[in-house]
């Protein structure tokens, strides 16, 4: 067997010979099906022999007398990787250290409370601690802090920033909210409408460019009578009961199963690029390095129950 036969490769034989069916391949080696075929011929191409059959009308794989002949090998090469993957991940178990994640309300709720306790079930040695912020504005932050933030500050000679993903805002309203006071099809039609924002770098002038907007926040905040909310969760829930209109992003308006629908769905206001920042010497720590990819191990999951692609692509820089 060639020296650059892989593991990859031997799970592909194996698929072929257990699953047969080329859509059913694809989805447990994680591939599309337009791959098949390419693979197909990278492993014939690298062993030197005709190793797969593919028969017609229904679409299936067979194994020629030569991949039978691999298959068992192929099968001991897959269970010893699988076996050494279930053993590091329980060294990881093992990990020691204290972290912290300090983020907005929105992104802690619906981005790690779902995963939280069984990552903390799965790594006892982890100490984590969790702050909420309703700001992402930079801060002095300890060296096992991190920290989602909207600034990218001139100090990389000691924090490291990694893009996590860009909200776009928009503006909600309930149903009930709309059949009280009247739809809103213009930019003008919010003169006449109560809008609920807090202060924070998703809200208020940071996300709408529009002079327009500004004007109808302005004329708001100056002549109807308004609330002064601290805490998304809060605005959120007058939202739903119908006391205004708020800003938020499709993602966490989506992950939140607000009872909501977008206000003047052509408009958009400013977005929030958020980085992780974190101080280089933690990257230095297994747990460090480990924690970081478990964080956006965690956006991709949340992400992918909304059917939305980050905005930044992570790449794991330390394997």
């Amino acid at each position: 067997m060639k020296n650059n036969f892989s593991v990859s490769d031997a799970k592909f034989i194996c698929a072929a010979k257990e699953v047969r069916e080329p859509k059913k391949m694809a989805n447990i080696l994680d591939m599309s099906q337009a791959s098949i075929n390419v693979c197909v011929q990278r492993i014939e191409k690298k062993l030197g022999k005709k190793i797969f059959f593919r028969k017609q009308n229904p679409s299936t794989f067979d194994l020629t007398e030569d991949g039978l002949e691999l298959y068992p090998y192929c099968k001991r090469m897959v269970e010893s990787s699988d076996a050494l993957q279930e053993s590091l991940e329980t060294q990881d178990s093992h990990l020691q250290g204290e972290v912290k994640i300090t983020a907005t309300q929105p992104l802690l709720e619906y981005f790690y409370v779902p995963y939280l306790v069984e990552f903390i079930k799965k790594h006892p040695g982890i100490d984590v601690s969790i702050k909420q912020l309703d700001d992402t504005f930079c801060i002095e932050q300890s060296v096992n802090e991190f920290y989602f933030t909207s600034e990218v500050k001139d100090d990389t000679d000691t924090y490291a920033y990694f893009p996590y993903h860009c909200f776009v805002q928009k503006l909600w309203a309930s149903k009930s909210y709309l059949e009280n006071f009247g739809k809103i099809e213009t930019i003008d039609d919010l003169y006449r409408h109560n809008l609920l924002f807090q202060r924070g770098s998703l809200h208020n002038d940071k996300i709408f460019g529009s002079a327009r907007v500004k004007a109808a926040l302005s004329y708001n905040f100056n002549r109807i009578r308004t609330l002064n909310i601290t805490g998304s969760r809060v605005i959120d829930r007058l939202c739903e009961e119908g006391l205004g209109i708020t800003s938020g992003s499709v993602e966490t308006k989506t992950l939140a199963k607000l009872d909501v629908e977008q206000v003047l769905p052509d408009f958009t206001g400013d977005s929030a690029n958020i980085h992780i920042k974190i101080n280089k010497r933690m990257l230095t720590k297994k747990v460090g390095r480990f924690f970081l990819d478990w964080l956006f191990e965690c956006r991709d999951k949340s992400l992918k129950k909304i059917n939305i692609t980050a905005t930044y692509e992570y790449k794991n820089l330390f394997k």
